[in-house]
């Protein structure tokens, strides 16, 4: 009965378009006192629309803004398929709680045609990074070296090397500290260029600079040739997570699109690449306030990031969307399904 209630208010069957009032804010009353249990996910069947399964779990059709608040892999409210999943609590489980103003916020839309060229300035090395030669010297009258520049290189093992093998040039920048529990996550590597081998003689290799990102000093370390332009189509996130950019390529106060940074999250949290987070803050955009009184305040998204490169514990990710200047220390989510 409530199913054909929600149909005749105008609302199509899954796959089809249906009608909704325009996105602003909502004031729902979700899951209120004497409702049965409602699942934490439901699985779209023919026929359904939000309007429908709210009226199935919440006795009120209407409520249909706060669950699509809540599913933002759902990126056009008109449009539901069978086989879509629907998160019906809060992600920590427990329900939309009564009269909650929810505010429908922009997120990437189209993102299944999106793809990003991402070029990798630098990492997260969680273990020491192992070195196989040095940039020790060049024909070049300058200190600073680019495109183009012959350099001679020194290798542990000469005999190994061969002519027209590439290798990513490299420098540790410093130790990354977590801004809350002060643990040292690892060290930042930047990727400075990529040197080709012309010849190799009795006790060095003749090389040319064939790539550079930055500027490049004598002195700088070799690794054999790291994947440095990737190709990463956004992928649907398999789990609720949250956790911090920790630190950002850039020494820079305030971050902003394209910029890359780091979260402490990465593979063995379930972190993979393509997934992408939200930036949530809280307090007062002005005026610093105290731990309870932030606590009194809703979490806001003010950015999105896409993760390019994943570490066990930790990875690096390019901000896509940024609402406000973002910073090292801001809280990042993941949510499950979108």
């Amino acid at each position: 009965m409530r199913r054909e209630i929600g149909r005749w208010m105008g609302l199509l069957t899954a796959g089809t378009l249906f009608l909704a009032g325009p996105a602003g804010a909502i004031e729902v009353s979700v899951a209120g006192p004497g409702q049965p249990d409602v699942p934490a996910e439901h699985v779209v069947e023919q026929g359904d629309t939000l309007w429908s399964i709210c009226e199935e779990f919440f006795d009120e059709g209407w409520q249909w803004p706060g669950v699509w608040a809540l599913n933002p892999h759902i990126t056009n409210p008109h449009w539901i398929y069978p086989g879509d999943v629907v998160r019906l609590r809060n992600a920590d489980g427990t329900p939309i709680s009564l009269s909650e103003v929810v505010v429908p916020t922009a997120y990437t839309v189209g993102v299944n045609n999106a793809a990003q060229i991402n070029l990798n300035e630098g990492f997260i090395t969680e273990e020491d990074m192992k070195a196989v030669g040095t940039l020790t010297h060049s024909v070049e009258a300058k200190r600073m070296l680019g495109a183009g520049d012959a350099v001679y290189l020194e290798f542990d093992k000469l005999d190994e090397v061969r002519i027209g093998q590439q290798y990513s040039i490299y420098k540790l920048l410093n130790d990354v500290v977590h801004p809350q529990s002060e643990e040292i996550l690892g060290q930042k590597v930047q990727v400075l260029g990529i040197a080709e081998i012309d010849t190799v003689e009795e006790h060095v290799a003749r090389a040319r600079i064939v790539r550079s990102f930055t500027e490049i000093e004598r002195g700088a370390r070799l690794v054999p040739l790291l994947n440095h332009y990737q190709v990463v189509a956004p992928k649907q996130n398999l789990l609720d997570l949250t956790g911090m950019i920790v630190d950002s390529f850039r020494e820079v106060q305030e971050l902003g699109q394209f910029h890359v940074a780091f979260v402490d999250k990465g593979s063995k949290d379930g972190v993979q690449v393509g997934n992408r987070l939200f930036v949530m803050r809280r307090g007062d955009g002005r005026e610093v306030l105290e731990e309870d009184a932030l606590e009194r305040l809703p979490w806001e998204q003010v950015g999105e990031l896409l993760v390019v490169e994943t570490h066990d514990r930790n990875s690096t990710v390019l901000i896509t969307r940024s609402a406000k200047e973002l910073k090292v220390g801001d809280r990042v989510q993941m949510e499950r399904n979108y």
